[in-house]
């Protein structure tokens, strides 16, 4: 019988390890793996390719992540866990990655590409809610830094799954599979969700919380826009700065591009922690909002100017520390934020539209400005724009100092 570990140090790192399963799930194919196949399926309209499946995919999980959350809210409720919905998932998200592995052609990519975000929804948004459900207040911010390690974690996997050597592309997406279903196992198996749902808070104060939790939602999908064209176009950004034409990649020539990427997240989780857990000392959460946007923006500015590969890997290094210490800090935040206790993974699922909106706004931005022919100054200093207005709007929130 598998021993099972109560809230506390056990449950924490748990947590953490299936947090990051869920990052190994997603970010390769985000960072990777999508990228290649939209060169390969698309070839010269590799770009447009990638941005239609990031607006397709982002519409799929913006639609499927507030539809788990909401029944998993009926699991946590029935049964006291949300966890058969993580397992089911599991199953789902690989049998996914198969399809995106047999994929050849624009729409079979289109298909697949729809698949995972089903599959990683299924996950996230109940893990998610875990954290809302179980953690006390002053142990968020330590405990949304700490989950930082998912990004690191995320980012070396998709540089494992371009080793060269590593074999066959079957092999590099199985070897995929087997992480995230190890990660997230542990907390499947030993963790036990136990957090008894306090009562809602009064009448005037949720009417507070809901104005406030406005206002996070507004400066997270500002910000997010400028992350998810990080993330997504970073890439290509890099392949730019080589001054390569030709973006139809291998797996090998991907390697150090995905190395630098990794390079800057190390740096950014370190910061992250930091961040998280002094703003648990302090009690005060506003300050690193502040930091985390004006570093971001100016990391995105020097992205915009950088005329070498050392520029553009301390830019995208400082637009990740920012981009990271802001999103874990917000997440304390928000979670305090969340009006009714029995609807946490609904809720969560709504705030996550700050996510995967932007998902859709990045591409279409990305498509009126053309990068890959105009170069990237212009689009990254509008991204840089974004980013202050989100952090402005983020110090306006007035439950939470």
């Amino acid at each position: 019988m598998p021993r099972f570990v109560s809230p506390g140090r056990g449950f924490i790192f748990l947590y953490a390890l299936a947090y990051s399963g869920m990052f190994v799930s997603f970010m390769p194919f985000v960072m990777v793996l999508l990228p290649l196949k939209a060169a390969q399926a698309g070839g010269e309209h590799a770009v447009q390719l990638l941005s239609a499946g990031a607006l397709g995919g982002a519409a799929v999980a913006s639609i499927t992540n507030i539809l788990f959350g909401a029944l998993s809210d009926r699991t946590r409720l029935r049964h006291g866990t949300r966890r058969p919905w993580v397992t089911v998932g599991l199953g789902v998200l690989c049998a996914a990655y198969g399809v995106l592995l047999v994929s050849a052609d624009p729409v079979s990519l289109l298909l697949a590409v729809f698949c995972i975000q089903i599959g990683i929804n299924m996950m996230f948004a109940p893990i998610a809610a875990v954290m809302a459900d179980e953690i006390p207040d002053d142990q968020k911010g330590v405990v949304a830094g700490l989950t930082g390690i998912a990004h690191p974690i995320g980012a070396m996997s998709a540089v494992l799954v371009t080793l060269p050597g590593l074999g066959s592309d079957l092999t590099r997406y199985a070897l995929l599979c087997l992480l995230f279903i190890a990660l997230t196992a542990p907390f499947l198996l030993l963790a036990r969700e136990g957090a008894a749902l306090p009562a809602p808070p009064p009448a005037p104060q949720r009417e507070l919380r809901r104005f406030d939790f406005i206002l996070a939602w507004t400066s997270r999908i500002l910000f997010q826009v400028a992350g998810n064209g990080l993330s997504t176009y970073g890439f290509y950004y890099f392949l730019s700065v080589l001054d390569r034409e030709d973006i139809s990649k291998t797996s090998v020539e991907a390697n150090p591009i995905v190395a630098t990427m990794t390079a800057s997240t190390i740096i950014a989780v370190l910061l992250t922690v930091l961040a998280g857990r002094f703003s648990d000392r302090m009690m005060r959460r506003k300050p690193f909002l502040a930091a985390g946007a004006v570093g971001m923006a100016a990391g995105l500015a020097v992205m915009a100017f950088a005329r070498s590969w050392g520029m553009a890997a301390a830019g995208h290094a400082l637009a990740l520390s920012g981009l990271s210490v802001f999103l874990a800090i917000h997440s304390a935040i928000a979670m305090q934020l969340l009006p009714n206790p029995e609807h946490r993974g609904r809720d969560l699922g709504v705030l996550n539209l700050t996510n995967t909106l932007p998902a859709m706004v990045a591409p279409l931005l990305a498509l009126a400005l053309a990068p890959e022919k105009t170069g990237y100054m212009i689009w990254l200093l509008i991204l840089a724009g974004g980013t202050l207005a989100g952090g402005a709007v983020s110090l306006c929130i007035r439950t939470q100092d």
